[in-house]
Formats: C-alpha cells, structure tokens, sequence
C-alpha cells in the first residue's frame, strides 16, 4: 500500500471591496487558522463605476511573526473565482514580485505593479501559506488613483486661454 502525499488548501475566501470615488485606497486583509503548509487563495472584487483608474498598485506586508510564506498577488478582469494557473477573463498583472529584506527582518512585501484600468469588475488575488502552528495573517492596501481633471479645471483652463489671447490681440492693435 503506498502513500499518497498531497497539498492541504483551505477554503477559498472570497470579499468584495466598496470602491469610494477615485482617487481611493482601499485596506483588505485576512486571517487563516488553518494547519501549517495549507495554501490560501483569497479573491477580493472591485468595480470601478465609471471613468478609469490611471494608476492601481497593490502592496500587501506580512512577517514571520504574521506566520504566513510565499505571499503573491495577481489582478484579473472579472470576478469569477479562480485558483489554477488559468484565469477566466483577461489577467492584468501575473504574481507580484515578492522580497524578502534579509534574514533578520523576515517581512515580505509584495507589490502588484501600476496598472490603468477602465471602468468594470476586477478581481484582485492573494495566494499564499501558512507557516504559523497558530496560523497567520495578512494586510494590504490597493491604491487606485485617477488624475483626470474635474470639469472646471477646464473651464478655468478656457478662461486663461481666452485671456492670454485678449491680452495679445489689445497689445497688437496698441502697436
């Protein structure tokens, strides 16, 4: 009789996260209590309502004394729950990067890189493994920010213009 090893999982947590008028930062975090070496896949949804963000980072930082490992983040279009390599929809950004500073500091920080997204559903994805016999946990804030100007940086804009052309045309007719 053979034995047969396999990987523990825990359940799959899924939230959804109410985005604010851009620009916003938006918190998430979670705890798992599961055995050490389960692996961790938690999906968290957004919509941005109208207009688009130019910039979306998300950084999420955990230490050995949070009791959690190999901690990732990807975003995808949708909000279909997915824990494969292959993801529904269109991914954006692949697994973040994750750094270690040394072995001294063991804090891991993982940083999904700027991306601009238009408005819709997304899903950002955190992937990681319990380390801690008590389990562990994890924070991150997902920045969103949209500098598009508001309507009467325009209308300000206009009226500079139509000034700066008066001011010529009074100086031309003066000469």
């Amino acid at each position: 009789m053979g034995l047969v090893s396999a990987s523990a999982f825990a359940a799959d947590i899924l939230t959804t996260l109410s985005v604010p008028p851009l620009p916003a930062s938006i918190g998430y975090s979670q705890t798992h209590t599961e055995p050490v070496g389960t692996t961790f896949w938690d999906d968290y949804y957004f919509t941005i309502p109208d207009g688009f963000a130019n910039s979306v980072t998300s950084t999420i930082t955990a230490g050995s004394a949070l009791n959690l490992s190999n901690l990732q983040a990807r975003l995808y279009i949708g909000n279909s729950h997915q824990t494969g390599a292959v993801v529904p929809g269109t991914l954006l950004s692949a697994w973040g990067t994750t750094v270690v500073y040394n072995p001294l500091v063991s804090a891991t920080t993982v940083v999904l890189n700027p991306l601009s997204l238009a408005a819709g559903t997304y899903t950002l994805q955190i992937r990681g493994t319990v380390s801690g016999t008590n389990g562990g946990s994890y924070a991150g804030v997902l920045n969103l920010t949209n500098p598009v100007p508001e309507p009467e940086t325009y209308a300000m804009l206009l009226a500079g213009l139509g000034l700066m052309g008066f001011i010529y045309r009074r100086k031309k007719v003066n000469n």
